[in-house]
């Protein structure tokens, strides 16, 4: 098994004047974007960052972003984003867990980076970012750099990247991923997909995310030119999409939905993207049906920080199957056990997914008792409630943590959701089971009304009751937003907390 050490390098050497970093002020062809990278890889190793060292990033959606990531990978250091949404208290957490050798940033994120800086617990951190644009004393940095390739031995065992869970059930682990993990990726993976050299890729989706740094590979892999953008709002990636000729992009639904709003009041030239990415939640099938009039394929795919990617489902696979999560990736093996047991389960039974791939993480970063609670005999517990069908497609019923006790029977949010979801008027639902003396717990809706809409919550119920057993059917709460982490997933954690 090999390493992605030269994978930046093969594509220069490939497609030398293809454009293949833009953001802000820069844009860099595939030559320079190499050069740039071992001029930094060369600065790491003068500051005495050695192969195993943790390289943290602490930036937007910049260009500096993968200047970085790739100038760690390159010298055998291990790239570490960080969340950028974190507090001064919970960033001095996990650099205490990664312990890195030097960290970037952008001017914006200074402040949570006041007790790590008080504490003196990275030994060199450097301004990278203002804005969009790189700052002229990163600049410097490489101006005295040699462009060469440097000379280090890298290993497929070794780690490429250290990614952190979105914490959403708590503290944030460290996910190791190897040069071998993504190697085997491409190796199997990359043949199988039709992208050509020279398509535009919108790097919006936050890139300290597994998927995102994912794309960021992609794009050099496959020649794709990787446009950075830090402002989600639906307008300003509507107007990058016009402007930069986007092809394709990564999004969480929610990020769609708002898209969908935007691109139906406005008259925009959105000829170009053809190919919308999703997943990290189930998406609405009213959603991809919704972008399919504007002939723009929305799919999506599922796994997690610790399992990678696992299945896919596109368009060409059939509509009547756009509420699965698609099939197995090649060299995925999926089961569906018994949570308790573990035995496997039969079609159609729902119980919990375990995967086993040459691609899933290593393991959480010096957590081996964490470790072993998802890890056993080789397979990753993922921790989500899913069937397949008989024809091989899997279903996201929920997270396990989700599932709703209603007097015994158990309530999949998800199912709950969909139908919801079906209503006229409703732009983001998310439900929840809220403690109840009788049933132990109900379900209960929280709404969010696209604007303008009179939807009521007689509609709501009446409509559900024609979908729903009548102990599915949920309380109704209309509300102006749902609470979301730093990556656009819903926390219903909070939502519980809420209604506590």
């Amino acid at each position: 098994m090999g390493t992605i050490q030269a994978f930046l390098k093969d594509r220069a050497d490939s497609t030398p004047l293809l454009e293949g970093l833009v953001g802000g002020k820069e844009r860099l062809t595939f030559k320079e974007y190499n050069e740039r990278v071992n001029q930094l890889a060369h600065y790491l190793l003068e500051k005495g960052v050695q192969k195993g060292d943790r390289v943290a990033i602490l930036c937007k959606n910049n260009c500096p972003f993968p200047l970085i990531m790739m100038a760690a990978i390159k010298i055998g250091a291990i790239a570490a984003p960080l969340n950028r949404q974190m507090t001064a208290y919970e960033m001095e957490g996990v650099i205490e867990t990664c312990q890195p050798k030097v960290l970037f940033y952008d001017e914006e994120y200074k402040e949570s980076l006041s007790l790590v800086e008080e504490k003196q617990m990275i030994p060199s951190i450097i301004l990278s970012g203002s804005g969009m644009d790189i700052v002229p004393s990163f600049r410097c940095l490489l101006e005295n750099q040699p462009e060469t390739e440097p000379d280090c031995t890298v290993h497929s065992e070794d780690p490429a990247l250290l990614l952190f869970t979105s914490g959403t059930t708590g503290n944030s682990k460290g996910c190791v991923i190897t040069h071998g993990n993504l190697y085997a990726w491409f190796s199997e993976i990359g043949n199988l997909r039709k992208v050509e050299p020279g398509m535009r890729f919108l790097g919006v989706h936050p890139f300290y995310h597994m998927s995102s740094c994912l794309n960021i590979l992609n794009s050099i892999y496959y020649g794709m030119t990787m446009v950075c953008l830090s402002n989600a709002d639906p307008k300003a990636i509507w107007e990058m999409i016009e402007n930069e000729k986007i092809n394709t992009m990564m999004g969480f639904p929610s990020t769609y939905t708002y898209m969908l709003e935007e691109l139906k009041q406005s008259e925009r030239n959105v000829e170009s993207f053809k190919m919308a990415q999703s997943g990290g939640t189930k998406v609405p099938e009213s959603l991809i049906m919704e972008y399919a009039k504007y002939g723009i394929a929305l799919s999506q795919g599922y796994g997690s920080t610790e399992g990678w990617a696992v299945s896919a489902w596109r368009p060409d696979m059939g509509y009547d199957k756009a509420n699965s999560v698609g099939k197995p990736i090649q060299n995925v093996d999926v089961k569906i056990v018994d949570p308790d047991s573990h035995e496997e389960l039969k079609t159609g039974e729902v119980g919990e997914i375990v995967v086993k791939s040459p691609y899933m993480f290593k393991g959480y970063w010096r957590d081996p008792e964490a470790t072993r609670e998802v890890l056993k005999d080789g397979w990753l517990y993922m921790g989500d409630a899913g069937k397949f069908d008989e024809d091989g497609f899997l279903y996201i019923m929920d997270r396990y943590k989700d599932v709703i006790v209603y007097g015994g029977d158990n309530i999949y949010s998800g199912e709950v959701e969909k139908v919801i979801h079906e209503i006229s008027g409703v732009l983001e639902v998310a439900v929840v089971g809220i403690p109840d003396e009788f049933w132990g717990e109900i379900p209960r809706a929280y709404i969010v009304k696209e604007k303008g809409s009179p939807l009521s919550e007689e509609e709501i119920i009446n409509y559900c009751k024609e979908k729903l057993a009548e102990y599915k059917i949920p309380e109704i709460q209309f509300v102006d937003s749902l609470p979301k982490n730093s990556l656009g997933k819903i926390v219903k954690r909070k939502l519980k907390e809420m209604a506590l």
